[in-house]
């Protein structure tokens, strides 16, 4: 009888002991998902404890003209490596302090070792845009992406960690007859002319400027497109460098597409 009592109560010690170990762990594993951060911001104490170094980038001079630029960079795949755990983010949403919106996704950071930029040093006598400033994102040397607009997001002020799916949902859900114009405005217009309530402000929302419906407003888009965005603007943004002709009319197809839905949505 003394036995069993003796055994029974061993029994609860270890019971007890478990169930403590098991709030212990659990407790734990709920702690490190606090300190996984949704987002960040430029003075945060995680950019102290990455290892910075100066780099040349090719890719930002042929991007913005410029010659000999030197970048004081951050690892962005360390970033992800210290506070990113979960295969439930897949991208990077890029906010910026003059309403541009960048996106990269966790593959591309990992596939171009893509760089964050703390400070940017240009040539003497270099002209600079006042959206160029850090946080900026950077390509190596030793990287050949295309080259792409989220690729030359600067003046980034937040970083928040989401998935791609959910990022571009209002836009994915929306069928249209555009072709690859979805793709070529997610690439390259996205970042200042949101849609659906995605993207960023910076140039206003352009169904709201043009009416792509007519033939003669898509020929005034066109030419706003080429004095805005071509080689020699005085933004420095060349997006020209980024788009084809071609691409140039599968975008206007796929406004004039997205102007009739919303007709038809206003009709209702």
């Amino acid at each position: 009888m003394r036995m069993f009592f003796l055994r029974s109560i061993k029994n609860i010690l270890f019971a007890r002991l478990a169930l403590l170990l098991l709030v212990f762990i659990l407790s734990s594993c709920a702690s490190d998902l606090e300190r996984i951060p949704h987002r960040l911001a430029p003075g945060d104490s995680v950019f102290d404890e990455l290892t910075r170094k100066w780099i040349a980038s090719a890719y930002f001079d042929e991007g913005m003209n410029y010659q000999g630029s030197r970048l004081e960079v951050v690892s962005f795949s360390q970033l992800l490596d210290k506070y990113i755990e979960s295969d439930e983010v897949d991208a990077i949403l890029l906010n910026c302090a003059d309403d541009y919106q960048g996106i990269v996704s966790v593959e591309d950071v990992r596939r171009y070792d893509l760089q964050l930029a703390t400070k940017i040093e240009l040539a003497q006598k270099a002209d600079r845009p006042d959206w160029l400033q850090p946080l900026m994102i950077i390509v190596p040397d030793e990287m050949n992406p295309p080259f792409l607009e989220r690729f030359l997001t600067a003046n980034i002020n937040e970083l928040r960690f989401v998935r791609l799916t959910d990022y571009y949902a209002p836009l994915d859900r929306v069928k249209t007859s555009s072709g690859p114009g979805l793709r070529v405005f997610k690439d390259n217009c996205l970042f200042c002319h949101s849609i659906n309530d995605v993207g960023g402000n910076k140039g206003g929302i352009l169904l709201d400027k043009f009416d792509f419906r007519l033939d003669m407003e898509k020929l005034r888009f066109e030419d706003a497109f080429l004095r805005m965005h071509g080689q020699d603007n005085a933004n420095k943004q060349n997006t020209k460098q980024f788009l084809t002709a071609g691409h140039l009319i599968a975008l206007s197809e796929f406004l004039s597409s997205m102007a009739e839905l919303r007709r038809v949505e206003f009709a209702r």
